[in-house]
């Protein structure tokens, strides 16, 4: 593990034992300084979130051209731009979502099943349990819900849907357990697909 790696690694807990604040309620820190918001960046990058993460690095650069973590989010903002262009993954090997362990159900209406079918076949790769259904009252709207514990999947998930889709430009993943349980009971994460779902040709 080279020295950055690991510096990267330790940011959380030197952003804490410089009293800069609390995590936010996804473990995050919350961004509001230039060591904050690159600790925040460095979290998302270590969770898979790489288009949240490159948001964030950009962040640094914008609002803290002066600070001394500048330097080291440009050097960061490249990478991840290759790794989303499947040009390289943090082992040096091609990019891959990262794995998940949960139970996925993909929904849209029948004029969307293409598309249905195209989202579940690309998160097949990350080795979730993944269902499709079709439902003709789904939601026109493109989204991500979860269950209890599964917010950071759900997260993943949104960003996998982000960097494959051309519209819409974000992607939320919002607490949904009530819906979960009415249109796709006994699973983690249900990924409406809508009508607004374009994706990107060919899909990063």
């Amino acid at each position: 593990m080279t020295e950055k790696v690991l510096l990267l690694l330790l940011l959380p807990a030197l952003f804490l034992a410089c009293g800069e604040g609390a995590f936010d309620e996804e473990g995050l820190a919350p961004g509001q300084t230039a060591l904050e918001q690159f600790t925040r960046a460095s979290q998302l990058y270590y969770r898979g979130r790489l288009t949240a993460s490159l948001e964030e690095f950009n962040g640094v650069i914008y609002r803290y051209p002066d600070s001394p973590f500048t330097p080291d989010a440009r050097l960061a903002v490249r990478r991840i731009e290759g790794e989303l262009a499947g040009e390289i993954s943090a082992s040096g090997h091609p990019m891959m979502v990262p794995e998940l362990d949960s139970r996925i159900a993909v929904i849209g209406r029948p004029g969307v099943s293409g598309n249905v079918s195209r989202a579940s076949d690309l998160l097949r790769g990350t080795g979730a349990s993944i269902t499709e259904l079709s439902d003709h009252q789904a939601p026109e709207i493109t989204m991500v819900f979860h269950a209890g514990g599964f917010q950071e999947q759900a997260a993943i998930v949104a960003d996998s849907l982000g960097r494959w889709l051309a519209r819409p430009e974000t992607i939320g993943a919002r607490h949904g357990e009530e819906l979960i349980e009415a249109v796709a009971s006994g699973y983690d994460v249900l990924v409406i697909i809508g009508n607004d779902a374009v994706f990107n040709t060919p899909v990063d």
